[in-house]
């Protein structure tokens, strides 16, 4: 294998390592300091409840910055749940691929409809790691931007070749060019410049395929050997 693709491989490597560390630094860190902040304010607001007299305005005050903690504390959960790679090494392709349907329903309440042709074959760790990641973004744009709760992920094995397949039937976009000279670099498409980066990193393609008003579909496809 030659010298970049071995460093591009351990740069996949490196790349979720840090991602793990940066959820498990933000859960030790800011996410203990918010909750401690939510306890004694609502002791706070328990205490100020059982005074005989306590100023009209400081009560809805408390009220309204207990429901902000409470929600940035779920919001931040939901992040670091997502984030949160599962264990890749002991799993198969496709109980990876249900498993992330399955958590995509959880946080999102929408609805993934799996069509999984098996067997699947085993790939790589640095397979699953990146389509992990790369069907994950997918789905969360079908959340994000396609203005439906439902998406179809599709799986199969043939001719040597893995795919994977993402499709909702919603609003659809003008998707930008992914490669050539023309090739996206705008912040607004980071996702998908994601995307086609860690597909690269496995000599996979990545393709996207919509139109206003007719959906979307993001389709990976990965050399076996």
């Amino acid at each position: 294998m030659p010298d970049q693709h071995l460093a591009a491989r351990r740069l996949l490597a490196v790349t979720e390592e840090e991602l793990q560390r940066i959820v498990l630094d933000v859960h030790d860190g800011p996410v203990q300091n918010l909750f401690a902040a939510l306890s004694q304010l609502s002791s706070l607001r328990a205490h100020l409840a059982a005074l005989p007299e306590t100023p009209a305005e400081c009560m809805p005050v408390l009220a309204r910055v207990i429901g902000l903690l409470e929600l940035s504390l779920n919001d931040i959960r939901n992040l670091l749940g997502a984030f949160r790679a599962p264990e890749f090494a002991e799993q198969s392709l496709a109980d990876i691929i249900e498993d992330l349907a399955v958590q995509h329903e959880t946080f999102t309440g929408g609805e993934v409809t799996l069509e999984i042709i098996e067997p699947l074959p085993d790939v790589p760790l640095l397979v699953k790691i990146a389509l992990y990641r790369i069907l994950q973004e997918a789905l969360s744009n079908v959340h994000r931007h396609a203005g439906v709760n439902a998406a179809i992920v599709k799986a199969w094995a043939r001719e040597g070749r893995l795919s994977v397949q993402v499709i909702d039937h919603g609003r659809g976009f003008k998707p930008p060019p992914l490669h050539g000279p023309k090739a996206t670099e705008r912040h607004e498409h980071i996702g998908l410049r994601g995307m086609r980066e860690r597909a690269v990193l496995i000599n996979g393609d990545l393709f996207v395929e919509s139109r206003l008003g007719a959906g979307t579909q993001v389709r990976l496809e990965v050399p076996l050997q």
